[in-house]
């Protein structure tokens, strides 16, 4: 039971360095290169946990290995646009002035619902108010709103005062 214990600690240890090792992200923005790492990385800690008679290296070694390609894939997407848009691929503008490309949300397997429950998450409640949504790579929506609907800006409030 002791040397269980042990074992568990040591992946514990492990797989804490490799998903700090990794970066700083909440599942929700991470790419999906960065997803599958983490997942393969929980399946290998546990079957090494559950197999008391396999050594503590079939399961080190193959998460190691993991971070460090992961690590090479980052400095890739770094150095390279084009590798980085194969990888993560890019945002795609879904409403471009004020006309929604319902083709772009059908190639994304995006409803017309899901867009706006994204857009009251981001406090607009009338598709109409949007002059331009993205979606990007990381699933989240950004968007700009029309002209009227926009809130006041110091610009906006000094142009008043004249």
């Amino acid at each position: 039971m002791t040397i269980l214990i042990i074992r568990a600690f040591i992946l514990y240890v492990i797989v804490i360095f490799s998903v700090r090792f990794m970066g700083k992200r909440q599942i929700g923005q991470m790419q999906p290169t960065e997803l599958v790492i983490t997942i393969l990385i929980s399946n290998i800690a546990t079957m090494t946990l559950e197999d008391p008679d396999a050594p503590l290296l079939t399961g080190t070694v193959p998460i190691l290995f993991l971070v460090s390609v992961d690590v090479i894939i980052s400095v890739f997407t770094m150095i390279s646009p084009k590798f980085r848009k194969f990888i993560s691929g890019s945002p795609q503008v879904v409403i471009h002035h004020g006309v929604l490309d319902k083709m772009k949300l059908r190639t994304l397997r995006m409803s017309q619902d899901d867009l706006q429950e994204a857009l009251r998450g981001l406090d607009i409640f009338d598709i109409n108010e949007v002059e331009f949504a993205v979606v990007e790579t990381n699933g989240q929506i950004s968007a700009y709103q029309k002209e009227p609907y926009r809130n006041a800006e110091k610009r906006d409030i000094k142009e008043l005062k004249k």
